[in-house]
């Protein structure tokens, strides 16, 4: 996926190494913004949920979906454990390498949730031991003796394991260790989920038993996931922490999943719709505000076309007012995306159908998702002794920080090309504390390598020093001249 440099550019006359003959000038930027363009950049953006309740639901029908997908930085598997070990210790990796192997190259990242409980799959409508609806859970764990209800009083008829039963803890750590083995510490790993409690992994058993899992049941289950994974970041689903939890459990499970390391991630937004529109359809906004200064969370609308069938998303780009919600559905997934502050998106659906519905606004939620950069004014301030000094103010309009520390690179060009290029590095350049919607400025000072005397422009951009490639900023196009943003002369 191509990156486009972004460059500022400033014209400086240097008469002279003295403090003296400077003259600080500043120039704002505002009006040079671009809110349109999509800002191709790292470590955000939306995903494709392209597993779900099997392996064949939410698959890629055409590939020009996926590539012309503004934004689209990873994509999200969530299969069945029985899947990946059929027979006790046999492994099939096949399911996630064949994709490995034909996405990675293509720069996608992918992210992962292996479930031991999925709903549907009536009894002896396939044979159990390749059956990875009914028992999510492999079937030759049952037959060891693991115990779980067969027979749920409510909704699927899958099988629920009892999530503290130590012939099922033994076997899934097992799993977990060969799966860690494998991909944990992967560069092209984004994130792995805990999944091994509830229904489809999201924690809750609201289809079959309606019985919560315990709060020593799930530090089990957490234990169990930081035992194995070191790399990769971990994120919980908020339902694992809240159903049918007191405020004081909810709390307790909160805090430790916190301190653990754990993210969050909500897969209910637009689900029930009228009775939870005062939190925008987020169940628990503070579980995201405890972490998202410093860790990634991630966000999924209600299944696609279920939202649209309930009647809660209408027209194009979701701009239709709700028949007696009286806001549009693109509003509700804007307003939820301040209360998550996710860096990374999605929606259980096909792509297709939502870009052929959503075409502009899936660049808006794009740019709006982690970190969206704006320069607000430059400022050169002094230049003595061989040290030149200047100030960016920044605007982060994204709904969260940057987790990467990036590099400032510039360049001095002489205007009359009767020199060499003068470069530098500033090694950080502060944005990992530009929070989402706060204005910053930060003071740089740079031990230039050689003296520089007369007209130059200076080239500014941000850098990403693990990917290799820029981080764009929002400016204009129109201003482009030789891939950079002529902005402003100065004079010194």
């Amino acid at each position: 996926m191509k990156k486009l440099v972004s460059l500022i550019f400033v014209t400086l006359i240097f008469s002279c190494s003295s403090k003296e003959n400077f003259s600080p000038q500043k120039t704002d930027l505002v009006s040079k913004w671009d809110t349109l363009r999509p800002l191709i950049n790292p470590d955000k953006g939306w995903y494709h949920h392209m597993l779900d309740n099997g392996i064949e639901r939410y698959l890629i029908q055409d590939e020009k979906d996926l590539t012309t997908f503004v934004g689209m930085d990873h994509l999200y598997l969530r299969l069945a454990w029985a899947y990946l070990e059929p027979e006790e210790g046999k492994y099939n990796w096949s399911y996630i390498d064949s994709i490995v192997e034909k996405y990675v190259p293509m720069g996608y990242k992918i992210s992962f949730r292996i479930t031991c409980k999925e709903t549907g799959g009536a009894p002896g409508s396939v044979p159990v031991e390749v059956d990875g609806i009914r028992y999510a859970t492999p079937y030759w764990v049952i037959e060891a003796g693991a115990s779980g209800i067969d027979r749920p009083e409510y909704g699927s008829a899958s099988w629920t394991p009892d999530w503290d039963d130590p012939i099922y803890l033994g076997k899934l750590d097992n799993f977990h260790k060969a799966f860690a083995k494998k991909y944990d510490g992967k560069p092209w790993v984004r994130y792995i989920d805990v999944g091994s409690i509830g229904e489809w992994g999201e924690g809750h058993t609201y289809y079959s038993t309606r019985i919560p899992a315990t709060n020593d049941e799930i530090k089990t289950h957490l234990n169990l996931y930081l035992k194995h994974y070191k790399n990769a970041l971990l994120v919980v689903s908020d339902d694992l922490l809240r159903f049918g939890k007191s405020e004081e459990e909810m709390e307790e499970l909160l805090n430790f999943a916190k301190e653990k390391g754990f993210s969050f991630r909500d897969d209910s937004p637009m689900v029930d719709v009228e009775d939870n529109l005062d939190t925008w359809t987020v169940s628990q906004p503070h579980f995201f505000e405890a972490v998202y200064k410093t860790r990634p969370t991630v966000f999924e609308l209600q299944h696609y076309a279920q939202v649209k069938k309930d009647g809660h998303w209408m027209g194009q780009n979701g701009s239709t007012i709700i028949p007696g919600v009286k806001v549009s559905g693109a509003e509700i997934f804007r307003n939820a995306m301040e209360l998550i502050h996710p860096t990374y998106i999605g929606f259980h659906g096909y792509l297709g159908e939502w870009l052929a519905d959503n075409p502009e606004l899936t660049v808006e939620l794009f740019n709006r998702s982690g970190y969206w950069y704006f320069p607000q004014s430059i400022q050169t301030t002094d230049y003595v002794d061989g040290e030149l000094s200047f100030e960016i103010t920044w605007l982060n309009k994204g709904v969260a920080p940057a987790y990467s520390g990036y590099q400032l690179k510039g360049k001095l060009i002489p205007e009359d090309n009767s020199d060499e290029t003068i470069e530098f590095v500033i090694q950080d350049s502060g944005n990992k504390d530009w929070m989402p919607n706060q204005i910053t400025t930060e003071k740089y000072k740079v031990a230039l390598p050689v003296d520089p005397r007369g007209n130059y422009q200076l080239a500014i951009q941000l850098f990403d020093e693990d990917s290799g490639g820029p981080v764009e900023i929002g400016l204009t196009t129109n201003i482009k001249h030789n891939d950079c943003f002529v902005i402003q002369n100065l004079s010194f």
